[in-house]
């Protein structure tokens, strides 16, 4: 220890008397490019940084999925949606390093860096002002991705637009409507959004039955009715049980209830059949046994329902 003190105390008994002795100029010139050449190398440092929490960012999202699976479509956009996250980010990340490396450098060679500061302070109003609805659409994007409002095949409602998305980018959103026209969207207009395919939708029919009816006979029927859907409802494309509701209204003549269950968005049509075919089948029997009138079957369509 006594020897590494010495070795210090030597080394700067040398180099005071060197430097002391050299002009002021060589001094400051020496000085700046001390402070360029250490600033320089912690930029590149940082800049180095960067990918590797990109990369470490990305695998630790990677890692938090299931494992031993294969991917899904979900998983997949998933993925995508993190990367392009992490992509933005980055790049803000490395124009924060260029910036504050450039302003030290202009000051470490003595230049007053505070009218630069000020013009571009003044310059980034200007541009943020000029460029506000650009600015605007990129965070949506941004907000849009992070939240997963919605992904690239989902069907959606933005305003009285209904179609399928079928770009995203941070700026717009491409949605092509069910007649074919092809929609750019701004991502910063966008305020309520409606996703018609986010897990799951519900698949509704009403039937009626005559006003003579008993309630209790009425609701056994139609229980009885769609009770091999309830016993296998993937076999049916649905997901769980299926709900009745009822009785819902009375006109006089029928008495209005309602067959409801959720299903894959995507299999919508699939689950909506599977329940008009279960009715068709039990209720003519029901008509023959207690002379009932179960004609009036109506297909109301869906209900989009939040997953």
């Amino acid at each position: 220890m006594q020897n590494t003190h010495g070795s210090v105390r030597g080394a700067s008994e040398f180099v005071l008397p060197f430097w002391s002795a050299l002009p002021e100029v060589v001094r400051m010139v020496l000085g700046a490019g001390l402070r360029i050449t250490v600033t320089i190398l912690v930029a590149r440092a940082l800049l180095r940084l960067v990918p590797r929490l990109e990369r470490f960012i990305t695998q630790r999202a990677a890692a938090r999925g299931p494992k031993d699976t294969v991917a899904t479509a979900s998983m997949i956009q998933q993925s995508q949606r993190v990367e392009t996250l992490v992509r933005v980010s980055g790049s803000v990340a490395r124009a924060i390093v260029y910036a504050i490396a450039t302003v030290t450098v202009l000051a470490s060679i003595g230049l007053d860096v505070t009218p630069v500061l000020a013009g571009a302070g003044i310059a980034g109003v200007a541009v943020g002002f000029g460029a506000q609805t650009i600015v605007k659409d990129f965070f949506g994007g941004f907000f849009i991705l992070m939240e997963n409002q919605y992904a690239v095949g989902d069907t959606i409602s933005i305003g009285t637009i209904t179609g399928t998305v079928e770009e995203m980018t941070m700026r717009v959103t491409v949605l092509r409507d069910a007649a074919g026209p092809l929609h750019f969207i701004p991502n910063g207009g966008i305020g309520t959004v409606t996703n018609r395919t986010h897990s799951w939708q519900r698949a509704i029919v009403d039937v009626s039955s005559p006003w003579s009816v008993p309630v209790e006979r009425a609701r056994a029927v139609l229980q009885a009715a769609v009770q091999p859907l309830v016993d296998e409802p993937a076999k049916f494309d649905l997901r769980g049980a299926v709900e009745l509701e009822g009785p819902l209204d009375f006109n006089g003549e029928k008495v209005t209830w309602r067959l409801s269950a959720r299903c894959d968005p995507k299999k919508l049509p699939q689950g909506r059949a599977s329940l008009l075919a279960a009715l068709q089948r039990a209720l003519p029997r029901a008509a023959d046994s207690d002379r009932l009138d179960w004609s009036k079957v109506r297909d109301e369509g869906s209900a989009p329902t939040p997953g």
